[in-house]
């Protein structure tokens, strides 16, 4: 059996390590790459989340004033300060901006109080119900949309389904959905 490695050289490929970084290098990269992405990923959601949750703030604080500039109406001042606040990392065109209007911070997120008729938990139609936002059909939800006037309680909402960065991990996941909300009480305008 010595003989027959001596005789092809067999002996000397099986000690020969010319080539070897290559394959570690073959095996190394991919994995080395893979989590370089997505570190990167990781590190671009959450500073599209803390931009989000920083822009929501920011537009809740020129909210509570009652101010807009001369030819822009509020509600496109709080889209603007969104836009500005979110450094260019929000599609504006996908971006959902909710506001609501309420009377009282416990009535966010309450329908609208009814009568019971039937003890069901729940309202069916016909049954008596206290039309708070004046809209003439009952709501599970009180508000009225707007950015609401002095005194008012306003909920600011913000929704984003935030897309890759890369774009190299989308066949692993679906788009992650960012939110931010913040309720305040209007000053006095």
């Amino acid at each position: 059996m010595m003989r027959l490695l001596t005789k092809f050289g067999l002996h000397r490929i099986a000690r020969d390590e010319r080539g070897s970084a290559m394959v570690e290098a073959a095996l190394g990269i991919p994995l080395l790459l893979t989590a370089m992405i997505g570190v990167f990923e990781v590190a671009n959601f959450y500073f599209v989340s803390a931009s989000v949750e920083n822009a929501v703030l920011h537009a809740s604080r020129f909210g509570v004033t009652g101010g807009a500039a001369d030819g822009i109406t509020r509600e496109d001042q709080v889209r603007a300060i969104i836009e500005e606040q979110t450094f260019g990392m929000v599609n504006m065109d996908t971006v959902q901006i909710e506001t609501s209007v309420y009377e009282q911070f416990a009535d966010i997120g309450e329908p609208e109080p009814f009568a019971d008729d039937n003890d069901n938990g729940e309202y069916d139609e016909g049954e008596a119900y206290a039309d708070v936002n004046g809209n003439g059909v009952w709501d599970d939800d009180m508000a009225v949309a707007g950015l609401g006037g002095a005194g008012d309680i306003v909920l600011y909402r913000v929704n984003y389904e935030a897309e890759s960065l890369t774009g190299f991990m989308d066949w692993a996941h679906r788009a992650l959905n960012i939110q931010a909300t913040v309720a305040v009480r209007n000053e006095p305008f």
